[in-house]
């Protein structure tokens, strides 16, 4: 299966170690992130929808674990 853009703009996210572009690729997979949320709101895929919260919650700690690392 491919990955699908809210993944890659998460994973991009995640890799991001210059400071001044990590807060525009937090953005752009949050943005992501709730759109797929938005294109699940009527189905069933517990999964997903497991994987995006987590993939947001991640987002949220970011700043403050590549501050402290």
């Amino acid at each position: 299966m491919p990955e699908s853009d809210w993944q890659a703009l998460y994973r991009a996210a995640l890799s991001e170690s210059d400071p001044k572009r990590l807060y525009y690729s937090i953005e752009a997979a949050r943005r992501a992130i709730h759109d797929r949320l938005e294109q699940l709101d009527s189905s069933g895929d517990t999964r997903e929808r497991e994987q995006l919260d987590r993939a947001l919650h991640a987002l949220f700690t970011l700043p403050g674990r590549k501050r402290s690392a």
